[in-house]
């Protein structure tokens, strides 16, 4: 029955002897309570060597009373659970050293079973708070704290880190850095494993931390977003790398200088007093953004702006013709905008950069000038068109990230942030 109780608790040592399981009320609770007695036999003394009986057979090592402490265990059937452990203590009568015996599931001078430190460590995994932790392993909040600091030995360092061929980089909010609020975040743009995070996305920073790397050549794409600043690590630390912009934001792009024009446009018809067109055209705006392959050309029906028996029944191609009528610029600019996101999306960079560089005169300034900027990135919009690789791994990371940081309401700590990151990826090897 005693081993069954070992076998219950995972507790492996043969020289722990359960006496006996009784239940008492500790600070309110009816908590399960493990009586034991650790006592093994030592051959040898820890500090002078001596062995356990001299050449004439008498003891040399002896018992020296015990030592009872307090272990605290998972809980079981959700009930706290500890152990009044009874260590035996040894004198070694040849040196006069004590010292008292010592199990592998409780560590010297600690109360906490390393079972339960191994569940907080799971649970840190989660993007679950510490509160909860706490709440789940029976322990203080402080405990988990101490614990997830304990971690931060086992973070990869920099130089045992080879950069990957197809480098993603891109920052996220914080708040725990002094030196700025967003943070920046790499990561392997091939196979989507987190590189590292830094408090701080500034150039300087940036440049003097890539620099102490010694695979900076092995970068062959460099994988952003707009910001100009990552722009600037080609030239000084990544000489043989080629820029290539995120896909999403450079459609993201386009799809805000159409919506900020029809935005303009509405405007201006309702200055106008064309009140009929302006309230049709911003009910109907997410019809503009349609890609025009999926555009329905035979399906007759009433719609929200055309009902009928005012309006006969429209397909859904005739109703956005009737929409765009309403206004000559809009309709140039929906020609325009649909023509460059057909080439963007049919990956020829060619037509998507001559479409850029051809616009015509009769748009909007406005309009113009914000497409135009794109040719400030062409090498990196005709990358985009040319190979798969995007930031969209390195986007999920922070959708991670972002949900710890609102469960956990927010990190004061940016290393205990990182570990937690870096626990989540699964990039913390424990020993």
């Amino acid at each position: 029955m005693i081993n069954d109780i070992k076998k219950m608790l995972r507790i492996t040592d043969k020289h722990l002897e359960i006496r006996g399981v009784s239940y008492e009320t500790i600070q309110k609770q009816n908590t399960l309570v493990l009586h034991a007695i650790l006592s093994p036999c030592p051959d040898v003394c820890k500090n002078c060597g001596a062995m356990k009986e001299d050449q004439n057979g008498e003891q040399v090592i002896v018992k020296n009373g015990k030592k009872e402490i307090t272990v605290r265990f998972d809980q079981y059937n959700y009930m706290p659970t500890i152990m009044k452990l009874a260590k035996q203590r040894y004198t070694c009568k040849n040196c006069l050293t004590h010292w008292t015996a010592q199990s592998y599931f409780v560590r010297p001078r600690h109360s906490i079973a390393t079972h339960v430190t191994v569940k907080s460590i799971a649970l840190l995994k989660e993007k679950v708070s510490l509160s909860f932790i706490a709440k789940m392993a029976n322990v203080s909040i402080t405990t988990v704290i101490r614990t997830l600091k304990e971690l931060g030995k086992y973070l990869p360092h920099s130089k045992n880190t080879t950069l990957p061929k197809v480098l993603m980089v891109d920052e996220f909010r914080s708040h725990v850095s002094t030196e700025d609020k967003m943070s920046f975040i790499c990561a392997d743009g091939e196979s989507g494993k987190l590189v590292d995070i830094l408090p701080s996305r500034k150039l300087k920073r940036l440049t003097t931390y890539f620099k102490q790397f010694s695979t900076t050549e092995n970068v062959e794409f460099l994988v952003t977003d707009m910001n100009a600043a990552y722009f600037q690590l080609l030239k000084h630390v990544f000489p043989n790398a080629q820029l290539i912009i995120d896909r999403f934001h450079i459609v993201k792009h386009l799809n805000q200088a159409f919506q900020e024009f029809r935005v303009r446009e509405i405007k201006n018809l309702k200055q106008q007093n064309k009140t009929e067109a302006y309230k049709k055209i911003k009910a109907n705006w997410r019809f503009f953004t349609k890609n025009r392959l999926n555009i329905n050309h035979s399906n007759y029906k009433t719609w929200r702006s055309f009902r009928s028996p005012k309006y006969p029944y429209l397909t859904e191609a005739m109703m956005i013709d009737r929409l765009l009528n309403y206004s000559e610029p809009l309709k140039q600019t929906y020609a325009v905008f649909h023509d460059l996101v057909d080439a963007f999306r049919g990956k020829d960079p060619e037509l998507f950069l001559s479409l850029l560089r051809e616009l015509p005169e009769s748009l909007e300034e406005e309009f113009r000038k914000k497409l135009q900027n794109l040719l400030k990135y062409e090498e990196g919009l005709r990358n985009a068109m040319i190979y798969p690789y995007s930031n969209g791994k390195i986007e999920a990371k922070n959708t991670h990230i972002k949900t710890l940081k609102r469960v956990s309401y927010g990190f004061n700590s940016f290393e205990n942030m990182k570990i937690r990151i870096f626990l989540m990826n699964h990039l913390i090897e424990i020993k």
